[in-house]
């Protein structure tokens, strides 16, 4: 890395660490801690079909939160908005970890946990659009590559969130867990997000959305003139997104459930698998990254999803082993192969379907409204199919439908040229467009 892309990347990839540690951090305790703290009953498959519930609710703030931090991100700046949707994200957190439980308050407890789970959406739904832009926009090639790492630090903050509970796992017994040890990931989010604001105001505006600035050329309405100019991207952001997030927030939330819950499988060897295969992705987005600068978008998102679909059963099968060995393994390939190879390229890909002048929005807009059905509502679609069934088959088949929607998206992506970026910045490579 030069030193300017150096200091931009890892101002943007920090603070995205932060905002996913703590949007992942629910999705773990959603899944081991929460119906017991929030929705205690006597079916254990009612509390997380509820704890899920709730979960969704941050993926359907996202989208508003997406529209919300595209505006002010193509009008003001995307620096700006970014370090209040850091400061947004870290202070519901942090207030998660101090709610009382169902036994102290009742019904107030879960009320209040769906209030902050959607302020956690609405902050997450600027943050990785954000984030891309003000790496990309600094970046004059190689754009695939530096985005990657935005990806990474997705990963990087699952990584945290999981290593948090892992630890508590082995160091407290149930009743300390579930009495206050579970309050400790939440409350370390004030101290991670000061880093993160500190980190993030030393780092210099796009110069990309500051050519815009500078020409008075921001869109007076950046949401809707994405919607005008760009529909068919917007929807073929939204298909993709569905077909990587179904797959990677089954494996990540549903099958963590499912092999603790219904199979037996000790919390650590779960919670330990999600690690290791979360890390072995951070690794590996650099190196897709490198092979789609080289080879194009289209054809690594493809692939990624064909390989979704045909991986769907056998992921299954491997979990009913109740092999650890099996169980890391599996994890390793679905995460480090499947999902980080589609997820390291859409800051690349996604960022070239839009103009600068409504990027942000249309970037958003697209990302996060594919999140709904394939982020919040997938384990709450898979543990509804599994109980209505009594069989992870549907689950499976939920995998290859929507990853087939994901390659029917990705078949219908234009990406575009931003002309005025051309004109202004005098250099097509700032703008290179791979597909």
């Amino acid at each position: 890395m030069n030193s300017k892309m150096k200091g931009v990347v890892g101002a943007a990839s920090f603070g995205t660490v932060l905002e996913w540690y703590d949007f992942f951090l629910y999705g773990t305790a959603a899944a081991l801690v929460f119906p017991h703290l929030f929705f205690p009953s006597t079916d254990p498959v009612i509390g997380t079909l509820l704890s899920f519930a709730v979960y969704a609710t941050g993926f359907f703030a996202r989208p508003l939160g997406g529209v919300i931090s595209g505006h002010f991100g193509d009008r003001v700046g995307r620096r700006r908005t970014l370090l209040v949707t850091l400061l947004v994200m870290g202070i519901s957190t942090a207030l998660i970890g101090v709610l009382p439980t169902y036994d102290q308050v009742g019904l107030l407890a879960p009320v209040l946990l769906v209030v902050l789970r959607i302020v956690q959406g609405l902050a997450t739904g600027g943050e990785w659009g954000g984030a891309s832009l003000l790496t990309l926009e600094h970046a004059t090639e190689r754009r695939a590559f530096w985005g990657s790492f935005i990806s990474a630090a997705v990963y990087v903050g699952l990584i945290l969130g999981n290593l948090v509970f892992l630890l508590l796992n082995q160091l407290l017994d149930d009743n300390a867990l579930l009495s206050w040890g579970w309050r400790i990931p939440f409350l370390l989010s004030l101290l991670m997000v000061a880093v993160g604001v500190y980190i993030r105001r030393r780092v210099t505006e796009s110069p990309e959305f500051e050519a815009v600035k500078n020409h008075q050329e921001q869109a007076g309405a950046p949401i809707i003139e994405a919607l005008r100019s760009h529909p068919r991207n917007i929807v073929a952001i939204f298909l993709m997104r569905l077909g990587q997030n179904t797959s990677f927030y089954i494996i990540s939330v549903f099958c963590l459930a499912y092999a603790t819950n219904t199979l037996g499988v000790d919390r650590t060897v779960t919670l330990t698998a999600l690690l290791v295969g979360s890390a072995a992705a951070a690794i590996s987005c650099p190196l897709w990254g490198m092979l789609a600068d080289r080879h194009g978008y289209t054809g690594i998102m493809v692939g990624s999803l064909v390989v979704s679909a045909l991986l769907a059963f056998p992921t299954f099968l491997a979990l009913d082993s109740k092999s650890a060995a099996v169980i890391v393994a599996t994890m390793i390939v679905m995460i480090a192969g499947v999902n980080a190879s589609n997820d390291a390229i859409q800051p690349g890909y996604f960022t070239a379907m839009f103009g600068t002048r409504i990027r942000y929005s249309g970037v958003s807009i697209g990302r996060e409204g594919g999140g709904i059905i394939g982020g919040g509502l997938a384990p709450l679609i898979a543990t509804a199919l599994y109980a209505h069934y009594g069989h992870w088959w549907p689950v499976a088949a939920w995998i290859v439908f929507t990853s087939i929607a994901g390659i029917v998206g990705a078949l219908l992506a234009r990406p575009v040229v931003d002309e005025l970026t051309i004109e202004v910045m005098g250099d097509v490579e700032r703008v290179r467009l791979s597909a």
